[in-house]
Order: C-alpha cells, then sequence, then structure tokens
C-alpha cells in the first residue's frame, strides 16, 4: 500500500471463488481503517449528474497521477487472465422503446441485478475478512495492483486486490460488462484512498460495490455517500478521469451507454 497522497496497489465464476476464497482474518476492523488510511489506491466529462460528478471525462495523461499505473494494470489483466474462463452472458438489453411489457422486464431485470450486487456485497466483505492482507506502505510505482490471476494465485490482497471479489463476481453474474467499472476513491476529510466496484445503471449515479466496507458496507448510489470523490474510473481497456460539477471544462464524452 502506498501512503494517502499517491497511488497504491488494490484484488472469480462463483465456484472459482469459493475455492480460492477460505483464509485470513484478526484485527479486520484495524486493518480497514489502515487500508483507507494508508490507501488502498489518489487524482480527480461526462457532465455531473445527481452524483455530482462527471465519471466518464477524458483522462488527463499529463496530470493525472494514476493514468500510467491504471494503465499499466490494464495490460496485465488483458494478458495474463485465470485458467477460468468468463462467459459473457446473454443480457435483456433495455432500449428507448415503447411497450409496456418491455419496460416492465427492464425494471424486473434492474431489480433482480440490484439484489444480487446486495448479495455479491455481503458475501465479498464477508470473505475479505478471512483473505485480507495488510499492504505496508511502501512506494507506489513499485507495488502494482494484482490482476484477477494474482488474486487467485496469492488467495489474498489488500483492498486494491479484494475489490476484484465483487468485479469478477457480478461480470460472471451476468452483468453488463460495459456497465462495470473500478474506481480509486478519495475520503476527503484526510485523504485516504479506496477502491471499489461502480455498477452504472445510470451514467450519472452509479451503485458502489465495496468488497471491504470501508466506503460503504450496503450497496448505494454514490450520491448517498458524501465525502468521497472519484479520482480514477477504469475496466480492461477504457480509463477515465472523474470531474466535479465544478469543473468549468467538463466535456461529455459519453459514457458506458454510449448516451
Amino acid at each position: 500500500m502506498a501512503k494517502a497522497t499517491g497511488p497504491s496497489s488494490y484484488g472469480v465464476s462463483y465456484t472459482r471463488a469459493v475455492a480460492f476464497l477460505s483464509h485470513v482474518g484478526t484485527a479486520f476492523a484495524v486493518a480497514v481503517a489502515g487500508c483507507c488510511a494508508l490507501a488502498c489506491a489518489s487524482p480527480t466529462g461526462s457532465a455531473p449528474g445527481e452524483s455530482g460528478f462527471a465519471f466518464f471525462s477524458e483522462p488527463r495523461r499529463q496530470t493525472d497521477p494514476w493514468f500510467e499505473k491504471v494503465r499499466e494494470w490494464q495490460v496485465r489483466e488483458r494478458n495474463d487472465r485465470p485458467d477460468t474462463s468468463f462467459p459473457e452472458p446473454a443480457t435483456l438489453r433495455r432500449k428507448r422503446q415503447s411497450g409496456q411489457l418491455r419496460i416492465k422486464m427492464g425494471r424486473w431485470e434492474t431489480t433482480e441485478r440490484l439484489a444480487m450486487a446486495r448479495r455479491v456485497a455481503d458475501w465479498a466483505q464477508g470473505e475479505a475478512r478471512r483473505h485480507y492482507r495488510f499492504d505496508p506502505p511502501t512506494d507506489a510505482a513499485s507495488d502494482p495492483w494484482p490482476t484477477t490471476k494474482d488474486l487467485l494465485e496469492t488467495n489474498g490482497d489488500d483492498c486494491d486486490g479484494l475489490d476484484l471479489i465483487a468485479y469478477e463476481l457480478l461480470r460472471q453474474f451476468g452483468f453488463p460488462p460495459e456497465q462495470l467499472f473500478r474506481a480509486v476513491v478519495r475520503r476527503n476529510r484526510d485523504g485516504a484512498n479506496h477502491m471499489v466496484t461502480l455498477w452504472f445503471d445510470e451514467d450519472e449515479d452509479p451503485w458502489v460495490i465495496d468488497s471491504i466496507g470501508a466506503m460503504t458496507f450496503k450497496v448505494r448510489r454514490f450520491s448517498e455517500l458524501p465525502g468521497w470523490t472519484p479520482t480514477a474510473v477504469f475496466n480492461e481497456r477504457e480509463q477515465y478521469t472523474p470531474r466535479s460539477a465544478t469543473d468549468a471544462s467538463v466535456a461529455r464524452l459519453g459514457g458506458p451507454h454510449g448516451k
């Protein structure tokens, strides 16, 4: 883990997760506090929405301290996948079409996905207590974030690795890949950093799924969690530098749904 002033390191098919997760635990509450205090993951357009942030703003390559670290993780994650496959299931794609049945199906789908996201968060937090491994402060540049394969092979990590539990499970349970992103978030009061998964069923105000529980134990909208600022949003292939509603240079790029 790195100090709160800069980047740091972060970490299934359901059966793979069960097989892989089974051992760690002691002063987890202290470790979670340390995770934020020492930085689990720290810098900052789509147009700002209810959350007050434009999550999908063009990355500031020259000034964003997370840019190179995210890009390095993306390359390793794409090229070093675990031996298990993560099939992309057939899912209903909500369209802007009329028809009450389609609307009802879309609403029911979202309701069921939200229920699943809550179950995933609960399960991930329970396993994180067993598999949390405190990462002492180190040079952020020499402390790469683990890939999914790294997490499975080492059987544990701190928040930058354990976040992958929720991220991968949601993918395997059929959440559209274009709606799932990892995010570095900064706690405003002390500058501590953390890693969470964001589910963008709406471009402007995503659901936060926190495998550790340092930001939230429950699945909540980002707008319901004041005191935190997103500083990097990314998946295996894309990355963005979120900007606040007060940033006059916000330029909407479209977000995960291409709107």
